[in-house]
Order: C-alpha cells, then structure tokens, then sequence
C-alpha cells in the first residue's frame, strides 16, 4: 500500500502496571519477534508496578530487534548526569536499541510523593532542557554509546509555549498528543515549527508520533463480542464503551488500515498502539499480521 522508503513505525505502548515480569516478558518477546518497531513502559514511582529503567535492561538481552523507549521519564526523578551514563549503558547492552523518551514530569502526587517539587510548566520545561544539556554534554565523552552520535531523544508532553519549544531544540521524536485529530495535529506541527524556525532547527528532522487505543477483531461479529466484553470490564454499557473509542482505531484489520492511513498520509510515521489492558498476544499477531505489513 505505502512505499517502504516511508518508514512507518509501530510501537507496542505498555502500561505495566498490573503485570508480573513474566506476562511483561511475555508481551515484549512476542513484540519483537513480530517486527514492531519498539516497546514502552511508563515511569512512574508511587505506583504498584516495575520500575521502567530497571525492566528495560533486563529486557534488553531477552530480545533481539526491538527498540526500548520510556514513554516516557520523568526528568526530575534522576540525576542527568547520572542518567547520561544509565543511557550509554542500555544502549550498549543492547546493542544501540535505545530510544530516550523523557519529559518534564509526571503527576504531581507522584511529585510529592517520592519527595521532588511540582513546579509550574515554565520552570518544569526549563529543568527538563538543564537535563538534556547535560545528557548531551555527557554523551559527547561517552565511549559506550553505540549509536551515533547519541541515541534518539523522545520528547513527550502537551504544552505548546514551553514543552513544545524543548521539542524543537532537542527532539528528534515529538510524542505531544494522545488520539489527536488531522486538524489537530495540523495546528500542532504549525505551533512547533514557529518554534524550530525560532532556533534555527529544520521543523523536518523531527519525528511526529500518534499515540492511539487499539481494539482489533479478526471479523466484525467478532469484534462486537470483544467490545462487549471490554465493555464488562469496565462496568459500562457497550453503547458508552463504544462511544469512548471514537478516535481510537477500532475495527476489523481493514478498518485498521484505512483508519491509519489518512495519518501515515498526512507525515505521521511513528504510532503508539495502546492495545486493550492486559495485552493479548493475539492482538499484537493480528495487527502485525495484516495491518503493519500493509504499510
């Protein structure tokens, strides 16, 4: 359907809470077996689930192919020098398959509870660049990094004054929206490359992601049996379950592909499945099977 010079990405995005590392394992070896591009975990502290940098190195040589993103990191909750030498490290372990996702911060609960200030967007932004000056500085005498000359930088967050200026001084993937519309998408990329004409950054040398809830059925008698029993987990009528997908990609893998496609389309080239909680490695097979072979 689309030329493969496209380089169209599929990312398997996890939220591990809830799962065991033999599940997680489970989750991210059927991944990478199947050709997705990468895999996420979020980092978060005061929560009940496995801690995102130390799962993804002991994922790392448990796979092969796959690329290990944190979707993303929180900059205050590790020194950036610190972190600088954890990165070089995972991507030398793994052979240069890590992608730097981080951002200004999570929850401010989360803030507070594992004992760091919760600042306001502008001074939370200007941490998160102090933290990335230093990565930067760091990795220029680091000889374990495999990738040259660094690993990717993952940018994720929302605001568009200060967080998407961030974007365009270091970013080379914006992770800014969740199920965002065309037109939405169109008003952000106008916002970022003000932004990057700002500093003198081509505007095209970054990656614009999608972030997208994925329910997918082999036929559709089948996929109104798996949005009922979606539905049920979540005690809501399925006419209400239903109603809440309404910018997901939903459908059988035909549905999928021509959902998809208007983004891939439009210069989307990198998109974050959010598949239903906990993962069915049926679902990964579907969708690789007979929606990411298509692009």
């Amino acid at each position: 359907m689309h030329d493969s010079t496209q380089h169209v990405h599929f990312a398997v995005r996890i939220h591990q809470r809830g799962y065991h590392f033999d599940s997680l394992r489970a989750v991210w070896v059927e991944a990478d077996r199947l050709g997705y591009h990468s895999a996420t975990l979020i980092d978060l502290l005061d929560v009940p689930l496995l801690e995102c940098w130390t799962t993804l190195s002991t994922l790392a040589p448990l796979t092969q192919r796959i690329r290990l993103t944190p979707l993303v990191l929180a900059a205050p909750y590790r020194p950036p020098a610190l972190l600088a030498k954890m990165a070089a490290t995972l991507d030398a372990i793994s052979g240069g398959r890590l992608e730097l996702g981080i951002g200004s911060g999570g929850s401010e609960p989360d803030h507070h509870a594992a004992g760091f200030s919760f600042l306001p967007p502008a001074a939370q932004v200007a941490r998160l660049e102090e933290t990335l000056q230093t990565v930067l500085a760091w990795w220029q005498r680091t000889p374990e990094l495999v990738q040259k000359p660094h690993p990717p930088l993952l940018i994720g967050g929302h605001g568009e004054r200060y967080l998407m200026r961030a974007v365009a001084r270091y970013a080379d993937i914006a992770n800014i929206g969740f199920e965002m519309t065309l037109a939405e998408y169109a008003h952000k990329r106008a916002v970022l490359t003000a932004h990057c004409h700002e500093v003198g950054r081509d505007p095209d040398a970054i990656t614009l992601s999608h972030n997208t809830r994925v329910v997918i059925a082999p036929t559709r008698d089948a996929l109104e049996e798996r949005l009922w029993t979606e539905a049920a987990r979540f005690n809501q009528p399925v006419e209400v379950y239903r109603a809440s997908l309404a910018r997901a990609v939903v459908g059988t893998p035909e549905e999928c592909v021509a959902k998809l496609t208007p983004y891939v389309e439009s210069g989307i080239r990198y998109f974050f499945l959010l598949f239903p909680h906990p993962i069915q490695l049926d679902d990964l097979r579907l969708f690789a099977e007979r929606v990411m072979a298509r692009f």
